[in-house]
């Protein structure tokens, strides 16, 4: 089985819906061991993309069920749109969608310019032979000033079945060698904890919205953001200088 199969398999159900983060109180619904993981990663994004870069237009690649895209909460005016290989994803993703556009085709079709684009634990999926092209095809969509986000699973895992690597700081610097880029921030999410992980499990075996969100709370503070050694998430933010 090809592992674009093993992913497309997954989309039998939109998964990533199945989690939320609602004034801090996190709910896992159905029993989801990356739940907790993802909204980190998906929160710290959104937050960076609406607080900080307030972008004017968004691609997200790979976009799967849209979920990071229909999480957001611009004015619907603005082009915001999400891509993908996967059929499934993108019915998922309008059905869910907020009034953002979404669309089942390949990035090489792509010919407009957008002020951000997305790649969210997306290049771990690409094949050796088709990354740097891949790459390259991704930073032509972003516009003067603009910026591209990288997040990608890290070497603290080891490499699942449905990817073809993980990274960290150095593999990620060697596979992206774009001219008129320049790193604006890099870090890296979610810290390796057996505490936190039975923290969560009996958190969300409680129906307490008080616990959850104490529980949140402490894992802002001491498991949100990690460093190289414990870090499960790599974000990383380029800015086109010209």
């Amino acid at each position: 089985m090809s592992k674009f199969q093993i992913q497309e398999d997954e989309y039998s159900f939109p998964y990533h819906y199945l989690t939320s983060l609602n004034n801090n109180i996190p709910s896992i619904y159905k029993r989801l061991g990356w739940g907790y993981e993802y909204i980190t990663y998906i929160d710290f994004i959104t937050k960076y993309i609406e607080e900080k870069i307030k972008p004017i237009s968004l691609l997200d690649i790979g976009c799967g069920d849209g979920f990071l895209i229909n999480k957001l909460t611009f004015d619907k005016s603005k082009k915001i749109n999400g891509i993908d290989l996967s059929e499934k994803a993108i019915s998922f993703a309008k059905a869910f969608s907020n009034g953002y556009k979404f669309y089942c085709t390949d990035l090489f079709e792509i010919k407009d310019k957008y002020n951000t684009v997305c790649l969210i634990e997306v290049l771990e999926h690409i094949p050796d032979n088709d990354l740097a092209l891949f790459v390259d095809e991704a930073f032509s969509k972003v516009d003067t000033d603009g910026y591209l986000i990288i997040s990608v699973p890290t070497t603290v895992d080891p490499v699942q079945k449905k990817h073809y690597r993980h990274y960290d700081e150095s593999l990620l610097k060697k596979h992206i060698n774009q001219e008129n880029f320049e790193i604006v921030d890099q870090f890296r999410l979610y810290k390796k904890s057996r505490l936190l992980e039975r923290l969560i499990k009996f958190s969300q075996n409680q129906n307490s919205k008080t616990f959850k969100k104490i529980v949140w709370k402490w894992h802002k503070k001491n498991t949100y953001f990690a460093d190289m050694k414990n870090g499960k998430h790599l974000i990383t933010i380029y800015r086109r200088t010209s």
